[in-house]
């Protein structure tokens, strides 16, 4: 029969725990851990140095990598026009969606709501006292001190805050509420923007409102402006019917920039949009589009990526649907 010569190797019978024992160790061929002494000792120099130049090559990269890095003072190696960003940040909003939600810009707010207690201490629901949670977290580091030696300059909160009421005015009583959105710009090191004059309105299609608002004398002109309008419509309607800006003069103060380090202890200027919704009782509803854009020399207004501006919704509801 074939294979009837075939030789069997010694232990092929073993099972179970004698099989485990002759694994560990084997005193006919002196193996341990099916290897001999020799043949351990080979591969554990050889691993011992393949795994030192690794190592010692990755620690070089480092090094050279860190020796690119400027000092932290000085701020990033590539800034403003030599860097990805550029010289044209993009306008944040404030308080942002629920964690679950960070990418979306949508506020769903009930109508009229006394409610204060959050879903939980960070505001992390959908209730409007967790809007007014997160607008006070953000709002925590107007309240250090700024860093005089980078000539930064203290926000005036207070002042900024005094018309939106208590709870940013996401909570009032059994009147509509008049909820706060705090714009701001995103930082970017280093960048110094210059305001507009009269002739950007002549070289750029700007919106007549905001030229209006501009040329009324009243205002200082040495500021960065934002102006808002509604996306289509309707939305303008419904804004026109009860939107206002804190400050009125709609701008952030050049004095607050440049952004250079340490934002702990920086205050980023801020232009709240308030919507007084009891003038806004037949939009409740409907979704309000709103974009706001800022204006400054060499703005540049990109939809696709939001350069220069930042789009959110506005929904106002009787009652919240939470489910």
């Amino acid at each position: 029969m074939l294979g009837a010569v075939a030789i069997k190797p010694p232990g092929w019978d073993r099972t179970g725990w004698e099989a485990f024992a002759y694994f560990l160790y084997d005193p006919a061929n002196g193996t341990f851990l099916s290897r001999t002494p020799l043949s351990w000792l080979k591969i554990t120099v050889f691993y011992t140095i393949y795994y030192s130049c690794l190592a010692a090559f990755w620690y070089v990269c480092l090094l050279i990598f860190f020796q690119t890095l400027p000092e932290g003072e000085l701020g990033p190696k590539w800034k403003l026009a030599g860097s990805l960003i550029g010289e044209n940040p993009g306008v944040g909003i404030r308080p942002l969606n629920q964690d679950v939600r960070i990418d979306s810009n949508l506020f769903k707010l009930q109508w009229k709501d006394k409610n204060d207690v959050p879903t939980d201490q960070d505001g992390e629901g959908d209730l409007n006292i967790d809007y007014a949670v997160r607008a006070k977290k953000f709002l925590e580091v107007y309240t250090r001190e700024v860093n005089k030696t980078l000539d930064y300059t203290k926000f005036d909160l207070d002042t900024v805050l005094a018309e939106c009421g208590e709870n940013y005015g996401y909570i009032n009583g059994d009147a509509p509420i008049k909820p706060c959105i705090f714009l701001k710009f995103n930082k970017i090191w280093g960048w110094n923007p210059k305001p507009i004059t009269s002739e950007d309105f002549e070289e750029n299609e700007w919106p007549e409102s905001f030229k209006n608002h501009f040329e009324n004398g009243q205002i200082d002109q040495n500021q960065v402006f934002v102006d808002c309008q509604g996306r289509y419509p309707a939305d303008q309607e419904a804004l026109e019917a009860g939107m206002k800006y804190i400050p009125a003069s709609q701008g952030f103060p050049v004095k607050y920039f440049p952004y250079k380090g340490d934002k702990e202890n920086y205050h980023s200027p801020l232009v709240v949009v308030q919507f007084d919704t009891a003038a806004m009782e037949n939009f409740v509803g409907q979704l309000i589009h709103v974009e706001c854009r800022a204006y400054y020399k060499g703005v540049i207004h990109t939809t696709k990526t939001k350069t220069g501006m930042v789009q959110f919704e506005v929904l106002l509801e009787n009652k919240l649907d939470l489910s």
